[in-house]
């Protein structure tokens, strides 16, 4: 189950930033004037971890999380985004299953704002939804 972090550090002081974790996602949210612009949520932490990433203004993108733990004699470098969708790899069917896991996990998130979440997970295929698509700022429901 999805819990909120509270108290957490804001970095941007135009976009408050809500932060949830389970053992197995997180989700962070950006919102600006209490409407969300952007989220991420991050899955199969446990495993190979992967990321959906969506933006009022790009649209919905979904990576692998490469962890920067390559090589255990060194130090860990920082995670990076690897974009499935350029290198033709999203898989819709799998954002569905992400979807529907969010769903049963997020009873502690008001409802319209997982409603929102998984509205914007299952309306677009992220292969139709390239980079600079242009997407209309929908209000979270209330």
């Amino acid at each position: 189950m999805l819990y909120e972090i509270p108290q957490l550090r804001q970095s941007n002081r135009r976009l408050l930033k809500r932060w949830f974790t389970s053992r197995d996602m997180d989700l962070f949210i950006w919102f600006h004037k209490k409407v969300p612009v952007r989220f991420q949520l991050a899955y199969n932490k446990r495993d190979t971890e992967k990321a959906i990433n969506w933006d009022s203004h790009k649209g919905l993108r979904h990576y692998l999380v490469d962890s920067g733990e390559i090589n255990l004699e060194h130090y860990k470098q920082t995670p990076i985004l690897i974009d499935l969708c350029d290198q033709n790899l999203c898989d819709q069917k799998n954002i569905a299953t992400v979807a529907r896991n969010f769903l049963a996990a997020c009873e502690e998130i008001d409802i319209g704002l997982s409603d929102f979440i998984y509205a914007r997970l299952i309306e677009h295929p992220p292969e139709l939804a390239p980079h600079n698509a242009l997407h209309t700022n929908r209000p979270a429901p209330e």
